[in-house]
């Protein structure tokens, strides 16, 4: 897509470095008009992409660089979201390339049913699920019929100079069974390099069941001590700080019901690392699970693509 980006449009100064135009890419751009450019280009990178509802905090660049991703935004395309994952207000984060807390991905469309429900669940993402439920209701491998609604409620430190950036938003997918609103906020201290996911249930009612998921990447190996986790991969290294209200387990390849599994690309699963916490938890009470980051065992990787919903024929 850069190398795409800069055949139509020109390249920009803080764009990363990439390799060479491919084959491809020159033949099918040669046959492209391109479209007229916005009226302004934005002269740094960009952190908050306010219509797609992503919010990036950063820090450091390269093989120090900490990225993380932020989801509020909409649950899907018009009425029936048919790729759409119940993944609001859902995390990823990577260290030098390497994915730490990940997305899992896609793996299949149709045939595995089972496995369709499993990725594009609510507990298939870095969220919270309330009440054993999705926060979105499904029709079918491709249909949603009811949405999950997220809003961004405050950002800042978003400028990589100030020593702290913060995110917060919320949804209301639970409403619809008499639940409560699902509150999230992530800050980046960009000294101690840790980032801190705060989780509240709001709204009336009492204690409700609630499961949260921490999905590791691929690359990523755990040792999970009570409610800590020490994360290892190569060149690099974490603590996670897991929050004491949840009872903590670790899954990896699990098949009934699936855990632990990671989707590189459309059609193919491998195993990987999850921890689950379960437990309850009233409205009003803060949920925190804090990531450090351990100094000077950053590495880098090539960069990889983005793991998603794949857009391809059907």
């Amino acid at each position: 897509m850069l190398a795409t980006g800069r055949r139509l449009f020109g390249p920009l100064p803080w764009w990363p470095d990439f390799k060479e135009d491919d084959l491809r890419t020159i033949l099918w751009t040669r046959s492209v008009t391109p479209p007229p450019l916005p009226q302004a280009r934005p002269s740094a990178r960009p952190h908050l992409f306010a219509d797609a509802g992503q919010v990036y905090l950063r820090d450091g660049s390269g093989t120090e660089e900490i990225w993380c991703r932020c989801d509020h935004g909409p649950h899907g395309f018009l009425s029936i979201a048919a790729h759409a994952h119940a993944d609001a207000l859902s995390i990823e984060l990577r260290v030098g390339g390497v994915q730490i807390l990940a997305d899992p991905g896609t793996y299949c469309y149709h045939g595995e049913p089972g496995w369709r429900s499993y990725f594009r669940s609510t507990l298939g993402h870095n969220t919270l699920e309330l009440m054993a439920r999705d926060q979105s209701v499904s029709g079918g491998p491709f249909l949603w019929t009811r949405h999950a609604e997220s809003r961004l409620r405050a950002v800042s430190g978003l400028e990589e100079s100030a020593l702290e950036a913060r995110w917060e938003a919320e949804h209301n997918g639970y409403l619809f069974a008499n639940g409560p609103v699902h509150w999230r906020a992530a800050t980046l201290d960009r000294q101690a390099g840790t980032l801190t996911i705060r989780d509240e249930i709001r709204g009336p009612g009492g204690s409700v069941p609630v499961r949260l998921r921490f999905h590791l990447g691929p690359q990523v190996t755990c040792s999970l001590n009570y409610r800590s986790a020490v994360l290892s991969w190569p060149g690099g290294a974490a603590e996670l700080a897991l929050p004491s209200e949840l009872t903590w387990t670790q899954h990896r390849g699990e098949l009934s019901p699936p855990l632990g599994w990671f989707s590189p690309s459309f059609g193919r699963k491998v195993p990987s690392s999850t921890l689950l916490g379960v437990g309850h938890a009233k409205a009003g009470l803060s949920i925190v699970s804090q990531l450090t980051i351990r100094r000077g065992t950053r590495s880098s990787v090539p960069v990889a693509s983005l793991i998603g919903e794949p857009i391809i024929a059907l």
